[in-house]
């Protein structure tokens, strides 16, 4: 069995942190680790140093770009690669915003649960 990747979300939506940290756990490839607060959030990562961090975008306190900004500035977080989750942009939109390797990318909360793995698995080059 191969190492798990582990992830870290960071969503306001309890419901949403819940059935996510469920599906991706359910691929037996990915650990997830979760906070519903913004403001734990940082320490939260600090701490975990996980091979991605998926963020929300749209969050009570500090949103998710200000969050990725935080992380960027850290020397211990910089390189963990950001996944943005985003209820504000259809699956379509997000598909069609530029994606890079040194950008962090886009995946719409309506999207199937296949495309945030794929995402993820070519985050963390599984």
């Amino acid at each position: 069995m191969g190492q798990h990747t582990r992830i870290v979300l960071i969503d306001d939506d309890q419901d949403a942190c819940d059935l996510l940290k469920m599906q991706l756990e359910n691929t037996g490839r990915m650990h997830v680790l979760y906070s519903t607060d913004s403001e734990e959030a940082v320490a939260m990562i600090s701490r975990e140093l996980p091979d991605i961090a998926i963020l929300d975008i749209n969050m009570p306190g500090i949103h998710g770009v200000e969050l990725s900004s935080m992380l960027a500035a850290d020397e211990s977080t910089a390189a963990i690669p950001i996944l943005y989750l985003s209820g504000m942009v259809t699956p379509d939109e997000a598909e069609g915003m530029v994606k890079g390797e040194n950008r962090p990318s886009l995946i719409s909360k309506g999207s199937p649960v296949e495309e945030l793995i794929a995402a993820i698995d070519r985050l963390s080059g599984s």
